[in-house]
């Protein structure tokens, strides 16, 4: 073989090594980055220790991984520049022989630069956190990503009142679309949102408009008007991405009723009878329930003004969202004295105005009850035969003959050989100003009918509770 050919056979072998050397790198560098390093500041001395230092690059908007980002690891002896994968990952291997602090500079077009501080301890691989470069357009604002959802943003008010009562009857309710990260779309992404009632009254409630286009971030609002009933507003507010129907459905509103109407104009107190008649300072809750003519809780804040005849009463009160409006009464002079009811009794006013400006009022009855006290007790002497009975009556009530009020106790005890009692002798009283809460009875008879032997019984009829006690005692005979 001539020398010619033997350098021609040569340069063949050599150049095949380098194509398949070459080929190996190209299938590593897929797997892992494609990366540019300086020329001098990435190995070191060779005398110091190697850390691995991995990442990854994600979009912050949708948390997709970015390719080919300029990655630049920068530190004292230090200067690296690398790319990252189709996976947005980076990684590359430094030599130092000391602990050494390390920043990194990330860049892609059409994102904002970021740059994150690390510190690397000598011989040990770093993890860099995701680095999440936020997208910008050519005014540097952020960009979103597709619509994905919707949501209630803000509302104006939370409550509108019926046409014609003198509230605020319109609110507006403003929705966002947001992306896959939660940021609310920019205009390249904007949408029509429409917007209809769900559940709702159905008394003449307006909506407009019906379709919005999403702004700059993202926000599509709709104005809500009364009707002439009270009740809750439901909005579906819906709008179409990608063939996707997306939607939000908030119960976000709330129609307050009109004005009073004497058909459902009512006052009541918490007790209708307290120990108030000489006991002064005592307080009982009234409480005036005003709706309006189609049977709704009137506007809140609604004025009902109170009198009484009897004690001390606050007022005036404003109206609850669910129509009522409560004051104290309070037990001092005058004493009350009802014309029909008779002494103890207070009539309670309670006044408002309707929608056709008249004045509405409403009335109760409050007893103001008295001392307790013991009368009528028939007989009040007894011999109850051998293997006979006695029968007993007898009234509790105040000065007034009044019943007395709530969680009186009325108990009727024996102390006597074989008798027994039945009735009337273990009474709690309701609240009430019936008089029939004020006449009892009971029975006494000879629970051992062997011998007729007489022997002293003795009845005690004791009264406790908020009206005071009072107690009664009889002595008599059983055989």
């Amino acid at each position: 073989m001539s020398k010619n050919k033997k350098i021609s056979l040569l340069l063949s072998i050599a150049l095949i090594i380098f194509v398949m050397v070459f080929i190996e790198s190209c299938k590593q560098g897929d797997e892992v980055v494609s990366s540019t390093t300086s020329s001098s500041n990435n190995s070191g001395s060779g005398t110091g220790k190697k850390s691995v230092i991995t990442g990854q690059v994600i979009s912050s908007s949708t948390g997709i991984a970015i390719d080919s980002a300029l990655v630049q690891i920068i530190g004292s002896s230090i200067d690296i520049s690398l790319l990252t994968d189709s996976k947005g990952k980076f990684s590359d291997t430094i030599e130092t022989s000391s602990n050494t602090s390390l920043t990194i500079y990330v860049s892609k077009s059409g994102y904002t630069m970021d740059t994150t501080a690390i510190y690397v301890t000598s011989g040990v691989d770093y993890a860099v956190s995701a680095i999440k470069l936020v997208a910008s357009n050519s005014t540097g604002t952020t960009v979103s990503g597709n619509p994905v959802s919707i949501y209630l943003y803000s509302q104006s008010v939370t409550s509108i009142g019926v046409k014609g009562s003198g509230s605020i009857e319109t609110a507006t309710l403003t929705f966002v679309v947001v992306d896959s990260a939660g940021n609310p779309i920019d205009l390249d992404h904007s949408v029509s949102v429409n917007f209809t009632f769900g559940a709702r009254p159905n008394g003449g409630e307006v909506m407009t408009p019906s379709v919005v286009q999403t702004n700059s971030a993202g926000l599509a609002s709709v104005n809500i008007t009364s009707g002439t009933i009270a009740g809750s507003i439901q909005i579906y507010a819906v709008f179409t991405s990608n063939g996707k129907t997306i939607y939000s459905m908030p119960v976000a509103l709330s129609i307050f009723g009109g004005l009073p109407d004497y058909n459902h104009f009512s006052v009541a107190p918490t007790a209708v009878n307290f120990p108030g008649y000489n006991i002064y300072g005592l307080t009982d809750a009234i409480s005036a329930y005003v709706g309006d003519k189609y049977g709704n809780p009137a506007r809140p804040g609604t004025s009902v003004y109170f009198t009484t005849t009897g004690g001390i009463i606050g007022g005036s009160a404003n109206t609850s969202s669910q129509g009522i409006g409560s004051v104290s009464l309070l037990s001092a002079a005058p004493q009350p004295a009802d014309a029909t009811y008779g002494a103890g009794f207070a009539t309670i006013t309670a006044t408002t105005a309707d929608e056709n400006k008249n004045t509405i009022s409403t009335k109760t009855l409050v007893l103001f009850s008295g001392i307790a006290q013991i009368i009528n007790v028939t007989p009040t002497t007894f011999n109850i035969p051998n293997g006979g009975s006695q029968s007993f009556s007898y009234s509790v009530c105040d000065q007034n003959l009044n019943p007395l009020s709530s969680g009186t106790a009325i108990n009727v005890t024996l102390d006597g050989p074989d008798v027994a009692s039945q009735g009337d002798v273990q009474v709690s009283l309701p609240d009430t100003q019936s008089k029939n809460w004020t006449n009892f009875s009971f029975l006494v008879y000879d629970s051992n009918d062997t011998t007729n032997v007489e022997k002293p019984v003795t009845i005690v009829i004791s009264v406790t509770g908020p009206n005071g006690s009072a107690k009664t005692t009889l002595k008599g005979k059983s055989h």
